[in-house]
């Protein structure tokens, strides 16, 4: 069983990636589980391992994935080895403390916390872009790999260094990623430009249910999870993020399971 949560694709494309090699097929969208507000109570019992796969928000975890896992019940789940694969485009600080301690309260024990480079989709900060079309596809080239490698750790049950924290992580992790959940949250900046065809693909494709459709625009109701989901998978590339995006790529993975 793996409990996901993607906003441009990434962590969907590698929880997808481990299903297919730990043959292990149940996925969890985090984000369904959590809109439908349907039981979030699961059974293990078939299972032999218990994944969670997330994208890192601002070297710490994104808050809906937080939420889901404080809310959720877990039973039948004693016999399963517990693991965690967060996705980056760069590095992820102290969220591998942070999840540690998060499962442990719900009496997890996650011996497994690994990370897998993927293309840059943060684009709302200064300095912050997509990555360019060589460093993408090399990302893409040599996830594989790293997945592979986890897997591998994963069967064996040995811990392997596989992990991008790099440097300052108190810095990011202890003090800029607190000031990201209170201050950067906000989903005013978003709005359409004239570009938009009013196709509500954003609607359709917000994991909060955040966005509606009002005379043909979407219009963004204060529940964001800063994904950015909305604007990498626009097809007219129609949304943009304050005067901090116009000029930035987008990014959405449309890479094959293998």
């Amino acid at each position: 069983m793996i409990f996901q949560f993607s906003g441009t694709g990434n962590s969907l494309w590698v929880s997808k990636m481990l299903s297919v090699r730990l043959a292990d097929t149940q996925l969890v969208d985090m984000a369904k589980a959590l809109a439908d507000e349907k039981s979030l109570q699961f059974d293990a019992i078939d299972s032999q391992t218990i994944g969670f796969v997330f994208p890192v928000h601002s070297w710490g975890i994104p808050w809906l994935v937080c939420r889901f896992i404080k809310k959720m019940q877990l039973v039948n789940a004693s016999h399963c080895k517990v693991f965690c694969v967060i996705t980056c485009g760069d590095d992820c600080g102290y969220t591998n403390k942070q999840v540690r301690k998060l499962l442990a309260k719900k009496g997890l024990d996650c011996k497994h916390i690994y990370s897998v480079q993927m293309p840059n989709t943060y684009i709302v900060f200064p300095g912050f872009d997509v990555d360019s079309a060589d460093v993408e596809q090399k990302k893409l080239s040599s996830a594989p790999q790293t997945i592979d490698r986890i897997v591998d750790a994963i069967k064996t049950d040995n811990t392997i260094d596989c992990y991008l924290q790099t440097t300052k992580p108190f810095l990011k992790s202890r003090i800029i990623y607190p000031m990201f959940c209170k201050f950067a949250m906000s989903d005013k900046p978003f709005y359409s430009t004239d570009a938009c065809t009013s196709c509500a693909l954003c609607v359709k494709n917000c994991p909060t249910r955040n966005i509606t459709l009002v005379n043909g625009r979407p219009k963004w109701g204060g529940n964001c999870t800063q994904c950015l989901g909305c604007m990498h998978k626009c097809p007219a590339r129609a949304i943009e993020y304050g005067d901090k995006t116009q000029t930035k790529g987008r990014y959405f993975c449309k890479a094959k399971v293998e």
